[in-house]
């Protein structure tokens, strides 16, 4: 069930939001509406945990400005959800990009644009892994779920073997068996427990994911044995946590969010270390800029998150512009920070680096 909320302290965008998300996602999954008249009432539903929500529709105007500090606490304490703003301030899209968003949506609203967004965010929505969050020396490690082979226990800690990678930290095993049991995880062994659909092979005392040889103690025997007959698998949490959110599971990306022009809203996400191109022809852009100005391969992009930095190289007849309206030299490679202005052949549409 896709619980999606609505942060919005006008009753006909309340009634039209509720309609175009039922006609836009009704024969596509199973979803219910939660309805807040204001940023307090997210923050308190939050607080009392009651709070559901995987998207979140919000304006940033909901009786003075809660809508927008709703969105920084959702940002501060990592809640699990994202937020799609509908609203008519023009001037907060480079602010919002910062706070779970995943899209930026001018009133009066376009059906078009509502239903775009919406089919866009459940398809990655549904790409995007599902991640363990766990706490090591005060800082918040995100594990994907699907990367995880097993977790055994050691004392009082646990170790997450993924392919590639061991993370140990302190948390007990049948914590994490609760959290994880809905999520196709086992116990079969008191030290041991393990992702079933990793498990390549198994007999009564042992199983195997690939060639990691793994006990199978007698309590967990009929366990196992039905698990794989049936295939079955069926989270709850303490000091550790799930989450699904797009925003805090796909990791830190590079955006170009634009906050001047007919693109107005668009947040355009890009992954580290991958080049993209950018230009008006969309059989060879990754990017597409659809402005006369824009040359058909305008120029190439590609961000370094290790860095949070942006490498440049312009490949334009009409200029690309940074800053105050400093056009980068043609086929030379620039470095750029987030923040930084950019425009694409004129100044009439102005995007900055998320």
């Amino acid at each position: 069930m896709l619980a999606i909320g609505i942060c919005d302290s006008d009753p006909d965008i309340i009634d039209e939001l509720k309609n175009i998300i039922a006609e836009s996602i009704q024969s596509i999954t199973d979803w219910q509406i939660r309805i807040y008249k204001n940023g307090e009432e997210v923050i308190s539903s939050i607080e009392q945990g009651s709070f559901d929500c995987t998207l979140l529709f919000t304006d940033i105007f909901t009786d003075t400005n809660s809508g927008i500090i709703a969105a920084r606490y959702i940002q501060e304490h990592e809640v699990d959800t994202d937020l799609i703003f509908v609203t008519s301030a023009r001037d907060y899209v480079f602010e919002c990009y910062h706070y779970n968003t995943f899209a930026y949506l001018l009133k009066p609203l376009s059906k078009t644009d509502v239903q775009s967004e919406l089919l866009r965010y459940l398809s990655e929505y549904r790409s995007t892994p599902k991640c363990l969050n766990i706490f090591i020396k005060g800082t918040t490690r995100r594990i994907p779920l699907n990367t995880i082979l097993y977790l055994e226990s050691d004392l009082r800690k646990v170790i997450i073997h993924t392919r590639y990678k061991t993370y140990d930290y302190y948390q007990k095993l049948g914590d994490l068996e609760e959290l994880l049991k809905k999520d196709g995880f086992i116990r079969c062994h008191q030290s041991y427990l393990v992702a079933s659909d990793k498990i390549t092979s198994y007999n009564v005392n042992e199983l195997y994911i690939d060639d990691i040889k793994i006990p199978v103690s007698r309590k967990y025997q009929d366990g196992i044995r039905n698990l794989m007959e049936t295939e079955a698998a069926a989270a709850a949490g303490n000091d550790c946590f799930l989450t699904s959110s797009i925003s805090l599971n796909q990791g830190k990306t590079g955006a170009f969010v634009c906050v001047q022009g007919v693109y107005l809203g668009a947040i355009i996400r890009i992954k580290p270390e991958q080049k993209i191109l950018i230009g008006r022809d969309g059989s060879v852009s990754d990017m597409i800029v659809n402005l006369p100005s824009v040359s058909r391969t305008h120029c190439a992009v590609t961000y370094h998150a290790g860095r949070s930095e942006y490498e440049i190289v312009d490949f334009s007849s009409n200029g690309t512009f940074v800053g105050e309206g400093f056009r980068l030299v043609k086929d030379e490679k620039y470095v750029l920070k987030p923040g930084t202005e950019i425009c694409f052949g004129d100044r009439s549409t102005v995007y900055k680096l998320g």
